[in-house]
């Protein structure tokens, strides 16, 4: 997926899954809770421009603690909050649509499921 941000242009975003999952169910916990969106949608970003924005480290930041991180360096860099929330909104829908879904892992389990009965015989 392709994102943009009109100060730094255009970038491509691929972010494992792990953090896709993180950052989606952060995003549906959040929520109305428009500071906890705001955070949030921020990371997004910072995931997706980890050249102007500080890395997202898993194992040292949760992505409401990250995303805050990430809310204060685009402000300070002049971009409008509505962007930061138009932005980040489309990055987390993109992250929504990697993750598997429960029907998705039972239509692998029954697709396996020969393929184990073969192999115990």
């Amino acid at each position: 997926m392709n994102v943009k941000i009109s100060k730094w242009g255009e970038t491509t975003l691929s972010p494992s899954l792990a953090i896709s999952f993180e950052f989606v169910i952060s995003w549906t916990n959040a929520g109305e809770d428009l500071a906890q969106i705001a955070r949030i949608t921020a990371g997004a970003i910072g995931i997706a421009y980890p050249h102007k924005l500080p890395k997202y480290r898993a194992a040292v930041h949760r992505p409401n603690e990250y995303g805050h991180i990430c809310l204060n360096a685009l402000l300070e860099a002049g971009i409008p909050t509505g962007e930061i929330l138009r932005v980040g909104t489309e990055i987390l829908q993109f992250m929504t649509t990697r993750i598997p879904s429960e029907q998705d892992v039972e239509s692998e389990m029954d697709f396996l499921e020969p393929e184990r009965e073969d192999l115990s015989d």
